[in-house]
């Protein structure tokens, strides 16, 4: 498992190239070609996929500055550990964080788009908080981090323009929006939990691992339980 746990930031890469041509340049992941691809929910399904493979290449392959492989190490500093091999926090976590939910949950999810748009949607609860977490802690510590660069350049747009064409009056409902906020915030500190009982010995590498699987789970779960159970996801696309 060593090359793949080395390699997945590149194999995602070349998985978003693939997916960016298909969304822009064919109609093979859209599911209303009366509208705009911009205000079609299944579209913007996929092309959350398609930023988070992106952000992975530049936490996972390469860098801003060059840097192969650089997100590891650089959360390791956050958290106070010591460079590898100091550093408790297994490579091993960081793909088990990453592809179940990215080239799993995520695909499943655009797929589910079509009769379940709060389902569809559901990588945006991450993306949102993600790009957040990035930011704030540049700005906190006043430099760069591997992966900032597409957080402000993908994530922080589409959020903005998912919140804006998607909810509200036309759209989804504010509270499956609050849904979706609490849910990446929930995921991110599932994250972050793992992480600290990682460095206390209260768990070992192969329970944090899973930890990471069962997150992927809770985005795919969480917004179907929540379209049967009471948040509003009538959806209607205006070409507007």
């Amino acid at each position: 498992m060593d090359w793949f746990i080395i390699s997945f930031g590149w194999i995602g890469l070349a998985a978003a190239l693939v997916l960016l041509a298909l969304l822009f340049s064919t109609d093979r992941l859209r599911t209303d070609t009366s509208i705009s691809r911009w205000r079609d929910l299944t579209w913007l399904s996929w092309a959350a996929v398609a930023a988070y493979l992106l952000h992975n290449a530049e936490e996972y392959a390469i860098d801003l500055y060059g840097q192969l492989y650089a997100f590891p190490a650089a959360m390791c500093a956050n958290f106070g550990y010591g460079p590898y091999p100091d550093c408790p926090v297994p490579p091993l976590f960081f793909t088990a964080v990453n592809v179940p939910m990215f080239w799993l949950a995520g695909p499943i999810a655009a797929l589910l788009s079509r009769r379940h748009p709060l389902t569809g949607l559901t990588l945006y609860s991450v993306i949102s908080i993600n790009a957040a977490v990035h930011i704030v802690g540049a700005l906190a510590a006043g430099s760069y981090n591997p992966g900032l660069l597409t957080a402000v350049l993908f994530f922080v747009p589409l959020s903005a323009w998912v919140g804006y064409a998607l909810f509200g009056k036309s759209g989804l409902s504010y509270k499956a929006m609050a849904f979706l906020v609490i849910l990446g915030v929930a995921a991110h500190a599932t994250l972050a939990g793992s992480i600290f009982a990682l460095r206390t010995g209260a768990i070992g590498a192969a329970t944090a691992a899973a930890l990471q699987c069962l997150n992927a789970a809770l985005l795919l779960g969480a917004p179907w339980f929540a379209e049967r159970f009471g948040v509003h996801t009538a959806y209607r696309a205006d070409e507007g």
